[in-house]
């Protein structure tokens, strides 16, 4: 049973993750053309749904200014309610800390910071991206002591971007406009906990792992509205794959619908393991600059 509500836990604040990545893909004008302005301080804040739990999980996503052309993006998510009674309570926190290149126009990771809050201690990874060399150095703790550290060389040709560098970068259009059928494809980090205590060298989540990020035809989107009974005609869908073990589900796919003026209102994981279909709701948005 216990592990039963472990792996529920687990699954529900991947999919909250996911969901509030995935729903800030409209694309916003944060910077200016010539990059020199600082970007709006951004708060989304959305609650995760399933079953009869209308508010089982939240996430925090927040985009901040720091000097110059420093900025930050964090993550927070954490199981609400008698959810997060059941399962022990969790809370994850993910920090980049991020430039912008005015001549590439994006934001460039520097580094990247993973939380996992339990009952019993604390998990920490931290990676520091070099594009220059192309590795990412890595350490992992469990409780502050060091479990496992390294130095890993990107894939040759790829892009590589930790999650939350990826979803700002697309948000803010540097990755182009969201046009029907178009595709694109990212790398992002391994998982680093697996890499310091599993002894399997071949484990798919070891690697670093293909985000796709698509836009349906026309025509399929119209299927897509048919088969989810979206009365509205407007707007745009935009469908992210991810990788497979964060939902626990074949397909690895998010939906996301987004509005006339292109703000994300819903995203859904279909048939996540043991919660079915898992839906994220905007409850609440700040921008401040």
């Amino acid at each position: 049973m216990r592990k039963s509500l472990l792996m529920m836990k687990r699954l529900l604040i991947n999919t909250t993750i996911a969901l509030c990545l995935c729903a800030i893909l409209a694309p916003a004008d944060v910077l200016h053309a010539a990059g020199a302005s600082p970007a709006p301080d951004e708060t989304f804040t959305y609650n995760i749904e399933f079953l009869f739990f209308t508010k089982a999980a939240q996430g925090e996503l927040k985009f901040r200014h720091i000097e110059g052309n420093r900025y930050k993006a964090e993550l927070i998510a954490e199981t609400k309610g008698l959810v997060g009674v059941l399962m022990y309570g969790r809370k994850n926190h993910y920090i980049s800390e991020m430039v912008y290149d005015p001549v590439k126009r994006r934001f460039i990771s520097r580094l990247y910071t993973k939380l996992i809050h339990k009952p019993d201690g604390t998990e920490r990874t931290t990676a520091a991206i070099d594009h220059k060399s192309r590795t990412v150095s890595w350490k992992y703790f469990w409780k502050d002591k060091l479990e496992g550290s390294g130095v890993d060389p990107m894939p040759p040709g790829a892009r590589v971007e930790e999650l939350l560098s990826a979803f700002f970068n697309f948000r803010n259009g540097r990755l182009g406009a969201l046009t029907p059928g178009k595709k694109v494809t990212l790398f992002t980090l391994p998982d680093y906990k697996a890499k310091a205590t599993d002894k399997n060298p071949e484990g798919e989540e070891k690697k670093f792992q293909r985000i796709e990020i698509r836009i349906p035809t026309a025509k399929a989107e119209r299927e897509y509205r048919i088969k989810y009974e979206r009365k509205e005609k407007k707007g745009v869908l935009a469908l992210v794959k991810l990788p497979k073990n964060i939902f626990g589900q074949e397909t690895g796919e998010v939906r996301v619908w987004l509005d006339t003026n292109m703000v994300p209102l819903a995203a859904t994981v279909e048939d996540a393991i043991l919660f079915g279909d898992v839906h994220g709701v905007l409850a609440k948005t700040a921008t401040t600059r």
